[in-house]
């Protein structure tokens, strides 16, 4: 055997020895409202966990309800957060923008988030992330940082700004996931896919006010969701979007949009010109609520080559969420 080959084989079985004792090797923390684990919230968990840490830590969630304030540090890294079914595992907090903080003065949207993620490779699967403040003020279920983060069958639930993407250089990616809220309640500056979704109004507003800048391609996309609505909501009085600021970007790509999305689609930030330079598209909607000849003249409807490159992979690049 020639020895250069025998030494590259060498390396390749190193290598991959090495892959498999990290996957075996990553550390279990045991979480559980009630009975036997290691710890009895979550945060617990998280505060446990080594930070910058190099190996998987994952974080086993018993179902039940935790009413706590969550937070994953920003020097904590490749966590995972798994619960066992997400309709059963629940974590829960009421903070509105309007309450009062120490200094008496109104805590703002910023603070409110039942959970924070603010670490590198954070993965969250079966949860439900909760805000129940309610109607009347700003409520986020969840924020998230640097990124990257993954969520898959996740549930996201609130009124407004039920889950804000923060940072504006993250890649965030959801998959199979349910999101909830009724005002602007996808918002924020970070590039997210949306991967066979549910988005859910429940009330009659606008599903995303994105933020994104002027020299990010993609912002808030959606592939192949479903865009629904609960019963109450009325027909034709859901907005696909407005810009919270300038160059926002929002896109739908191959979704089925019930009837509660208005003809017209899209709608601008109130005082503002900022449709001018929103960017806005679809392609390729169906349902009742697709009704590409009614939408406002300053959106989009995608070519079929235009579309091709809002893949997951083409959005987000390598990483992985590839990983279906």
């Amino acid at each position: 055997m020639n020895n250069r080959f025998g030494m590259a084989i060498g390396i390749l079985a190193l290598a991959l020895t090495s892959v498999g004792a990290n996957a075996a090797s990553a550390k279990i923390i045991t979480v559980a409202a009630h009975g036997k684990a290691d710890y009895h919230t979550i945060q617990g968990a998280i505060n446990a966990a080594p930070t910058h840490s190099r190996r998987q830590i994952i974080i086993k969630i018993a179902p039940g309800t935790y009413k706590e304030l969550v937070t994953v540090p920003s020097d904590d890294s490749n966590i995972v957060l798994e619960g066992t079914r997400a309709k059963k595992t629940i974590i829960t907090y009421n903070l509105g923008a309007r309450d009062k903080g120490k200094n008496g003065k109104e805590i703002g949207t910023f603070h409110t988030p039942t959970v924070t993620i603010l670490g590198r490779n954070i993965t969250a699967k079966h949860l439900t992330f909760v805000n129940s403040y309610g109607q009347g003020s700003q409520a986020v279920a969840v924020r998230t940082g640097d990124g990257p983060v993954i969520f898959r069958h996740c549930r996201f639930l609130a009124w407004q700004d039920t889950l804000y993407v923060h940072n504006p250089h993250a890649k965030i990616y959801f998959n199979k996931c349910l999101i909830q809220g009724a005002v602007d309640f996808i918002f924020g500056e970070a590039r997210a896919v949306f991967n066979h979704c549910v988005i859910r109004s429940v009330g009659s507003a606008c599903i995303t006010a994105p933020n994104t800048p002027k020299h990010q391609p993609f912002g808030l996309v959606f592939l192949h969701c479903k865009i629904t609505a609960s019963p109450n909501v009325r027909k034709g009085s859901v907005y696909l979007g407005r810009p919270w600021r300038a160059y926002g970007s929002t896109t739908y790509i191959d979704c089925h949009m019930g009837a509660d999305i208005a003809p017209v689609g899209w709608l601008n930030w109130q005082g503002t010109k900022f449709y001018k330079t929103a960017r806005f598209a679809e392609y390729h909607s169906t349902g009742p609520g697709a009704n590409a000849k009614a939408r406002v003249k300053w959106s989009h409807q995608l070519t079929k080559a235009q579309a091709a490159k809002y893949t997951v992979k083409g959005i987000l690049g390598n990483g992985p969420w590839n990983a279906h």
